[in-house]
């Protein structure tokens, strides 16, 4: 009985403290604003919500355990593990948030995308010169960083043009094919007026030679879809070789710890 009511208790005071946190946020908003607090003290209240959460379900997984005061000691114990487990996470987050922004924060938001570029693969290799995975030389550095590089950028070039364009010319591309038949089977055949142009001339604003236009659009996507058809399997096959063959390769230049 004393076990259920000490349980309770540390529930209840996790509950309170969680409440009266939360009213204090509450009620000084302008002014944590102000002071630029308010994001920390915001998530330190989901730190602080979770925890309380998780306490329940931790102590009813070792109730059989303690007595009492065992319990108030490993609600102590735990309580203070999973705050400070959530407080890394979030700080381990925050770091990746502040170092992705930098570029931004420096007035330089247009660089984003190129600073992200050259900072997955630098801190790639980093990790694999600090765990020792290879020889700590500026060789393999400069080795490193193009091998990891070219193993994400080169994969993703591949997949960016492959799939993009095997849209294009096949569901999108057929799809568009079909619509436009219909229109100018329901506007020449049965003489429905569906608009003062063809479909795709107002689509791709064909304003003067629509005729010549719109038979380009037809023949040229039926042309490349039946090259794509044909051709299109070897020409990615021979695009992954390469990019496995170049890998192995710069993979072989890179020394090993």
């Amino acid at each position: 009985m004393v076990k259920r009511i000490t349980f309770a208790t540390l529930i209840l005071l996790s509950i309170f403290g969680l409440w009266s946190g939360i009213q204090y946020y509450r009620r000084n908003l302008e002014t944590l604003q102000s002071s630029g607090l308010d994001g920390a003290l915001f998530i330190g209240l989901i730190i602080l919500g979770i925890s309380v959460l998780l306490m329940p379900l931790q102590l009813r997984t070792t109730w059989e355990k303690w007595s009492a005061w065992g319990l108030v000691r490993e609600y102590v114990i735990r309580f203070s593990l999973i705050i400070g487990t959530l407080l890394a996470i979030f700080l381990v987050f925050g770091l990746i948030a502040f170092i992705i922004t930098l570029p931004a924060r420096a007035g330089r938001g247009y660089l984003i995308l190129p600073w992200l570029i050259v900072l997955v693969p630098l801190v790639m290799v980093m990790i694999d010169l600090a765990k020792q995975n290879i020889k700590r030389t500026a060789k393999n550095f400069v080795l490193g960083f193009g091998l990891y590089a070219f193993r994400i950028y080169g994969l993703l070039l591949i997949q960016f043009v492959t799939i993009p364009v095997a849209f294009v010319l096949f569901p999108a591309g057929f799809f568009l094919q079909l619509l436009s038949l219909g229109d100018l089977v329901a506007r020449w055949g049965f003489n429905v007026f569906v608009g003062e142009r063809p479909l795709l001339c107002d689509w791709f604003n064909l304003l003067d030679s629509c005729t010549p236009g719109l038979i380009s659009l037809h023949v040229g996507h039926l042309i490349l879809a039946l090259l794509a058809a044909k051709f299109g399997q070897t020409l990615f096959d021979r695009a992954s070789d390469w990019y496995r063959n170049s890998l192995e390769k710069m993979t072989s230049w890179v020394e090993p710890a």
